[in-house]
């Protein structure tokens, strides 16, 4: 029984202290961070939807000529009312001379229904609670690139911050992103596609989320393939550099990209 009991012991102990070192990793805050800026994008382009079609009931013409989310919702958050769309206060929050001038015209002439003082708060709030989520996703975005940059250097140089956590946060760790041949992070976030290849023999993925790179998206459409090769090698190489030990080897490979990629576009 003592020894069953010793056993018990040991193996709860090698449990607890292996499901502490997998949530003390360098990388679980940056997937965290990373699922919850993308739930921030999502949620930010709802609201914005929704205030462009609540408000547009009162001043339709805004967001057909402000096509910028941010600045028009700026707009309706501080002005909010048709009747003070004047020149000058169109400009303190959209800096485009030619567009708060004609904004300004179409205010006077809007089909656009009227607001009572009730209606014009809750579209006033709505909209200020949408820029609110997108200065706090601004910041989180700050967040992930600083962990990145001192935990995985290399990653974060050669994919670049954010595209190098999506690529963490799909592999669910970066022991399994280390261990990941190039040609399977070259096509991360297309698996629909190479599971369709598979089955039905349609043409393969040339890349999955690593087409964010705009490396990538500088190159000919004809060279992309090429490219996400040598993108997802370079990546491999630095994600391993990362793992295994401390070497700064990130500035090589950038150099070589950007050789590859003016050759290919």
């Amino acid at each position: 029984m003592k020894t069953l009991e010793s056993l018990r012991k040991k193996v709860i102990e090698k449990t607890r202290k292996e499901v502490k070192e997998k949530l003390a990793s360098k990388e679980a805050h940056i997937i965290k961070a990373v699922n919850t800026l993308e739930d921030l994008d999502l949620i930010f382009n709802m609201l914005f939807e929704d205030v462009r079609d609540w408000y547009s009931l009162h001043f339709p013409e805004l967001f057909r000529l402000a096509k910028e989310p941010e600045k028009s919702l700026a707009l309706v958050a501080n002005i909010t009312l048709r009747e003070n769309f004047t020149k000058e206060e169109i400009f303190k929050y959209y800096a485009n001379e030619s567009l708060a001038e004609e904004l300004a015209e179409k205010a006077k002439v809007s089909a656009g229904s009227e607001l009572n003082a009730e209606q014009a708060r809750a579209i006033k709030e709505l909209a200020e609670r949408a820029l609110e989520i997108k200065k706090y996703r601004e910041a989180l975005a700050e967040f992930i690139e600083r962990e990145m940059q001192a935990k995985l250097p290399n990653l974060a140089k050669v994919a670049g911050p954010l595209l190098g956590a999506r690529l963490l946060r799909e592999a669910k760790s970066l022991q399994k992103l280390a261990f990941m041949p190039s040609s399977t992070i070259q096509v991360i976030g297309a698996e629909k596609a190479l599971f369709k290849h598979l089955r039905k023999g349609t043409k393969p993925p040339k890349h999955g989320i690593i087409f964010q790179h705009p490396l990538l998206r500088k190159v000919r459409r004809e060279h992309r393939g090429k490219m996400a090769r040598a993108l997802a090698n370079k990546i491999s190489l630095a994600i391993k550099a990362d793992y295994f030990g401390k070497r700064e080897i990130s500035e090589r490979f950038v150099r070589e990209l950007e050789e590859k990629a003016e050759q290919l576009s």
